[in-house]
């Protein structure tokens, strides 16, 4: 009886254990997912166009060493948009397979009486369809009810940046400098 005990004690942690490593795997990648630049058009119903630059920083994945890996996982996009826009820019990163990034605007809702309160926004697109949408939520607030409103757009790819881009930096292999 007593080795029955034991073996449930230690059964019940090695299971617990088993379970939370099943659950912690790596994230899913979209290895065909496009990594963007250059300047887009931001199409979204009800709103005026805005244009959207959308600059890559990369890095290289090291796998064995023996070469890089150059994976959109290892990159994000700085998307900046036109002054005034209602589509603002941030940070995107690739996320479940799709380009994301949030904002999160302490006066972004202009309430009835002209006061502001605080409102939160997702992007979320697809760099190979140039399909999105924007999530905008707020709390209860200024006397209007919480919200959470998925509104979808797209992207038009209109011309090259201004400044070239250079996705990955290459490095001088012999001293470790950038090139």
């Amino acid at each position: 009886l007593r080795g029955v005990n034991t073996l449930r004690g230690l059964f019940s942690p090695a299971l617990l254990v088993a379970s939370m490593v099943g659950f912690a795997g790596p994230a899913q990648a979209n290895p065909n997912q496009r990594v963007l630049e250059g300047v887009y058009t931001y199409q979204q119903e009800g709103l005026p166009e805005a244009a959207w630059s959308i600059y890559p920083v990369c890095v290289p994945v090291v796998g064995d060493l023996r070469a890089e890996i150059r994976d959109p996982v290892a990159c994000q996009l700085t998307v900046s948009s036109t002054p005034n826009a209602v589509a603002k820019g941030g940070i995107a990163k690739l996320t479940g397979g799709q380009w994301a990034y949030n904002i999160n605007s302490v006066d972004g809702l202009t309430c009835p009486d002209g006061s502001t309160a605080p409102l939160f926004e997702t992007f979320k697109f697809d760099g190979n369809t140039l399909t999105g949408v924007r999530t905008v939520s707020h709390n209860q607030s200024c006397g209007l009810d919480p919200m959470l409103e998925k509104r979808p757009f797209t992207l038009t790819y209109r011309k090259p940046l201004p400044i070239p881009v250079q996705q990955y930096r290459e490095m001088d292999r012999q001293n470790g400098d950038a090139a």
